[in-house]
């Protein structure tokens, strides 16, 4: 800043030869800065004009116009200062340095500086209480949750640091998170797909899956009002349990699911376990085996060549094989007379025997 005081006057001694009008004229300039209640004087210029006076006058001039000088200037800066030399002599003012640069103010005088400019200006600085996050006092915008409050740029997701502001988060351990790290980190799993479970969920066999994601392992058909049956950790539908694990029938070799006969080494539907040939059940539970499937007693024998082919009953004791077949002794007869023969005294003729008489009467 710089202050002049600029003066005109005759050098040279005039004798005093009466009364001459004096002119003084007071030029300043002044700024504001930024500080209320401060000015800087920038140019303080005093011009005064006089017709030529006695050296008496001359100086008394100088000595107003220097305590007029140093008046401005003490109103405007103290740390400038005018000097007068010897004579009264006004000189121009140097610019004194800058003040030293005060201590760094530390954040809550520099918070509270802020808070009384805001207050001047009409806006509300009161404190709205201390951020959670970050320990200090919150002015402006809030949020409050979890019984805390935040500043909005604080309050984030405990994994991901995301800022939450208005959106949903879920709350854990007292930290919270938002929607997406909360059901990643949180949530159950489903046992199908490994993804989380957001809505509803079946729990079964110790597991927990999503509602779409609970059927049958083999089909891929949800489970209805039968429910489900499991094997191996798996889920199975009814029919495909049964079809893939139950017993099979030994007839029909479909899956046995309720009421069975065991028999022959394998399992059989109740309906299922007839003799093989007839299709009919066997009377007191008796049957007989062969090769592995029942038999009743006549088509058992049938099977072992051990029926008569002329009763078509049993055999149990002596028989007669003639004609690839068997007989018993009484059964073994002539085809047209019905008379008792012999193995080794008869003919043959399309399959049936004859004795000799009969034999040669009807085809001889």
């Amino acid at each position: 800043m710089a202050c002049t005081v600029t003066r005109s006057v005759n050098k040279s001694e005039v004798i005093y030869t009466g009364p001459k009008k004096v002119t003084i004229t007071v030029k300043e300039t002044k700024t504001e800065t930024g500080f209320p209640g401060e000015t800087e004087l920038i140019s303080s210029q005093v011009t005064t004009t006089h017709a030529p006076a006695a050296s008496t006058a001359t100086r008394e001039l100088d000595d107003l116009m220097a305590s007029l000088s140093n008046i401005k200037v003490n109103q405007s800066l103290q740390h400038h200062q005018v000097s007068d030399q010897q004579y009264a002599r006004p000189i121009k003012a140097t610019q004194s340095q800058p003040p030293a640069a005060p201590p760094k103010q530390n954040l809550d005088s520099m918070l509270g500086n802020l808070q009384a400019d805001m207050s001047r200006q009409g806006v509300n600085t009161s404190q709205k209480g201390c951020c959670s996050a970050c320990d200090k006092p919150i002015v402006g915008q809030v949020i409050t949750a979890l019984g805390k409050t935040w500043h909005p740029e604080h309050f984030t997701c405990a994994h991901c640091s995301q800022e939450l502001g208005t959106r949903n988060f879920f709350e854990r351990d007292g930290k919270p998170y938002c929607e997406p790290d909360y059901h990643n980190l949180f949530s159950p799993r489903c046992a199908y797909c490994n993804g989380p479970i957001l809505d509803k969920c079946v729990t079964a066999l110790e597991k927990t899956w999503h509602m779409d994601h609970f059927f049958c392992a083999q089909c891929g058909k949800q489970f209805g009002e039968e429910g489900f049956h499991e094997r191996d950790g798996k889920p199975y539908c009814r029919d495909d349990y049964f079809d893939m694990f139950a017993p099979k029938c030994g007839a029909c070799n479909r899956a046995i699911m309720e009421n069975y006969i065991s028999a022959l080494n394998s399992q059989w539907h109740p309906d299922c376990f007839v003799c093989r040939d007839c299709r009919e059940p066997f009377i007191g539970g008796s049957f007989f085996d062969h090769e592995g499937q029942p038999y009743c007693e006549t088509h058992y024998h049938l099977k072992r060549g051990s029926l008569c082919a002329g009763c078509h009953k049993p055999i149990s004791g002596r028989c007669v094989t003639a004609m690839f077949r068997k007989f018993h002794p009484e059964h073994f007869v002539c085809a047209f007379c019905l008379k008792q023969l012999n193995k080794g005294t008869f003919k043959e003729q399309n399959d049936k025997p004859y004795c000799h008489a009969c034999f040669e009467k009807l085809f001889g």
